[in-house]
């Protein structure tokens, strides 16, 4: 069994309806990619945080994966990155929950976990998988790749 040590890419997503949620997100960030990361540990948050930050993205939290769909629905972020391990609804049930619902279901979610559940991520619908720990150069490049896949993301670091 190989061990995953970059972004695996699970596949693409229909580009149907990305332009009017990109363009929801994006009014409320000023132009930023939104992200919504979802982690129960505060440290790894604010890394996350600062490397997303310094990136030029905007980022939002949730605790658990409840408050995560909620404002999911509310936000409509670029991308949604989730630990597996949340409290109240996991990172898998949410990532299916996120591709099920007909106004979420091309949000992008990446899976960043420290269980080796790539597979699970696959099948939960989820558009890549990066196994912690966090690395910031891992992160930052595998959020603007996913980006750049769906058309929104420019060389500038601006999306599209």
């Amino acid at each position: 069994m190989r061990r995953v040590h970059e972004a695996s890419k699970i596949g693409p997503r229909p580009e149907s309806q990305l332009q009017t949620r990109l363009s929801a997100a994006t009014s409320s960030t000023g132009g930023k990619a939104l992200i919504l990361v979802v982690e129960r540990d505060p440290h790894v948050r604010e890394l996350e945080a600062y490397f997303l930050n310094e990136a030029g993205f905007g980022v939002e939290f949730a605790a658990d994966g409840v408050d995560a769909l909620d404002q999911a629905r509310k936000l409509r972020p670029d991308i949604v990155i989730t630990e597996v391990l949340v409290p109240k609804m996991d990172g898998l049930a949410l990532c299916r929950s996120v591709k099920q619902d007909p106004n979420l279901r091309d949000t992008v979610v990446l899976v960043f976990s420290i269980l080796a559940v790539q597979s699970r991520a696959r099948e939960a619908g989820a558009d890549a998988f990066l196994m912690k720990p966090l690395a910031e150069k891992r992160l930052v490049d595998t959020v603007r790749q996913l980006l750049k896949l769906r058309g929104k993301w420019d060389h500038a670091g601006d999306t599209a």
